[in-house]
């Protein structure tokens, strides 16, 4: 099997560079009722239309579009491990997104009517991706936590469920959500069956651990020489360190904070090991951002991440988001269903602090 896999998709645009902007991250008002996208089923449910009829109907309205049909092309052809004309070791391109919006209360276990408004939505992301040349072939994600944990989530699996089921595009659900090195290092993995290798995947994961996430994922692209940059101080799990220095994608500015007393944002002795000294310039997700895309962009016919993007999604809904990209360092809690620790102003929007930061 060679490249012709993917002439049909040849003439697609290989520009993938965006400049979305949005004078407002929220729906009109005469679109929403009580905080949330009114329901316009109402008036069909009336004159006998049945729920599944809808949903079926809507399924079979997605099976014509660009992104079902390259998944159709993919199982028919037996997709390659090869794209773009060279061996490729890992995914050539990563779009990164968070869960849908959830209940700001308990039980928040799982997405709220804007978040299901929002999932509903993405079918059409997912064809732009297509439509711009880069069709996604797999999801990924994480696993629910239990119901007896600190965040009994299964926000990531729903918000992907409905591109999955309308697209037909397979989901691979690995661990937990702070189970990142695990997971990445099968993305990476250095076997000829490697599922991903060459191909265009989609991250749904929750927030905290995004920032961790893309770290380790540019620790194994690094180590795999698909990263045109060398680590700081000759430590090679830093890449990830040395690539976000470089890049420099937050547009609210860089900020630095404490590990703990006496100790300046960066403690070699208790900071991660995949966190190095330039942890201010890397991208920081809000808790009450629900609205971006983090794309690691592999460069055409070499699938080396030379760049990383910052966009929202083309996707509107009763709710506003904060969408901070801060270069900050985000910590976490031990536990694999555990939380981040937040930052005193990250419930209100508010740029993080030195002072805002709870000191562990």
């Amino acid at each position: 099997m060679t490249d012709n896999f993917l002439k049909s998709f040849s003439s697609l645009r290989s520009n993938n560079s965006r400049n979305i902007t949005f004078q407002s991250n929220t729906l009109p008002s005469n679109e929403c009722s009580n905080g949330v996208p009114k329901d316009k089923y109402a008036y069909y449910s009336g004159k006998g239309v049945n729920p599944w009829e809808v949903l079926y109907s809507i399924w079979n309205s997605y099976q014509n579009t660009i992104g079902a049909q390259f998944t159709l092309n993919q199982a028919t052809n037996k997709a390659p491990n090869t794209n773009r004309n060279t061996n490729t070791i890992g995914p050539s391109n990563i779009f990164i997104i968070r869960h849908g919006e959830k209940n700001p209360t308990l039980p928040n276990y799982s997405i709220n009517n804007n978040g299901i408004y929002r999932a509903c939505q993405l079918m059409n992301f997912i064809n732009n991706l297509a439509q711009e040349g880069t069709p996604i072939s797999y999801i990924v994600t994480c696993n629910p936590c239990p119901y007896n944990t600190l965040d009994p989530s299964i926000r990531p699996i729903q918000t992907i469920s409905m591109v999955s089921f309308m697209l037909n595009i397979p989901v691979f659900i690995f661990g937990g959500s702070q189970e990142f090195t695990e997971i990445v290092s099968q993305l990476f993995s250095n076997d000829p069956t490697n599922p991903f290798n060459g191909l265009n995947i989609l991250i749904c994961w929750e927030h905290s651990s995004i920032q961790a996430l893309c770290l380790n994922i540019l620790n194994e692209a690094g180590k795999l020489g698909r990263l045109s940059i060398n680590p700081t101080n000759g430590n090679p799990k830093l890449y990830g360190d040395a690539f976000f220095k470089s890049q420099n994608e937050c547009p609210d500015g860089n900020y630095e904070c404490l590990v703990k007393k006496s100790v300046y944002y960066y403690d070699p002795l208790t900071s991660p090991d995949y966190i190095g000294p330039n942890s201010k310039y890397y991208p920081y997700w809000n808790n009450y951002n629900f609205n971006s895309v983090y794309h690691f962009k592999s460069e055409l016919y070499t699938n080396i991440f030379n760049s990383f993007k910052i966009y929202k999604q083309p996707i509107l809904t009763c709710d506003s988001n904060c969408d901070l990209h801060i270069g900050l360092y985000q910590p976490l809690n031990s536990d694999t269903c555990g939380s981040s620790y937040l930052y005193s102003t990250e419930n209100y929007c508010g740029i993080p602090t030195q002072s805002s930061y709870p000191i562990i």
